[in-house]
């Protein structure tokens, strides 16, 4: 049992190392973006493999990060099939959060074959300017069938809700159950929950304006309103006080990659 409690704990460390990697990056490519007047386009997980590649001994380090991914979609498999947070299968909450888990590994394994076919053959091509966002594509796919625009809409509202989670969890740093109680202690817990709290609600402001994009897009029956992450930026640019507000959240997302990084450390498992 002790082993199999060791190797899990290897696998999410692994896993939760790899976020810290990705958050942190992005968030500097954001406030880079704010600093040099630079274009949006930098702050995708595409360009985060590209420039890592790009250091000296870059494939070794694209290759951890590639493996870090992989084994955060394999804790996220494991806790859903394992039920490692002892959720309630009698309560609606808890057996959707467990299929959210789920879900949750498949867009990591994503983001791990994006990484792979960077370390492969170079750019993929996603974040080209001239190129379809990723929302995009998947609208324009799922607006093909019948029952396209219903399924575009049920995403939206899925990241909308996902989005006031993560308001939910900054407001009440619930998150902080996640972790080793008798190791998180002192300034290690306070420094937790700050980085946490900010780092969520960065989170949610970004998952809001996605949602968004995709409820407009499937109301309209229009493929070209979803959006991922550049669109959102580009929207908070557009904004009074915008540069400030995408300073804000690439501090954010800095201070949620530091999150993880205590998560690596000191979270329960």
């Amino acid at each position: 049992m002790r082993d199999t409690s060791n190797w899990l704990s290897a696998v999410a460390s692994a896993g939760y190392s790899a976020k810290t990697i990705m958050y942190s990056m992005l968030g500097l490519f954001i406030l880079s973006s704010v600093i040099t007047a630079a274009d949006r386009e930098k702050a995708t997980q595409e360009q985060v493999f590209v420039t890592l590649k790009s250091q000296p001994f870059g494939q070794v380090l694209l290759g951890i990060l590639i493996a870090g991914l992989v084994s955060y979609a394999l804790w996220r498999w494991l806790q859903s099939i394992l039920n490692t947070e002892s959720l309630d299968m009698t309560k609606a909450k808890d057996i959707i959060m467990r299929v959210f888990l789920f879900v949750s590994g498949l867009f990591y394994i994503g983001a791990a074959f994006l990484g792979a076919k960077v370390l492969i053959g170079g750019h993929t091509g996603g974040s080209s300017s001239g190129g379809d966002s990723k929302g995009e594509q998947v609208s324009q796919q799922l607006m093909q069938y019948q029952w396209g625009i219903y399924l575009v809409a049920a995403i939206g509202v899925g990241i909308l809700v996902f989005a006031f989670m993560q308001f939910k969890h900054a407001y009440k740093a619930d998150f902080l159950k996640k972790f080793e109680q008798d190791k998180l202690t002192g300034q290690k817990r306070k420094t937790t929950t700050v980085v946490g709290r900010i780092g969520y609600f960065a989170r949610g402001i970004v998952y809001l304006l996605v949602g968004s994009f995709f409820v407009v897009s499937a109301i309209q029956s229009d493929p070209s309103e979803a959006g991922g992450l550049q669109q959102a930026l580009q929207t908070l640019t557009q904004q009074t006080f915008g540069l400030y507000m995408l300073a804000a959240v690439g501090v954010g997302f800095i201070m949620f990659g530091i999150y993880c990084g205590f998560e690596a450390r000191y979270r329960r498992t």
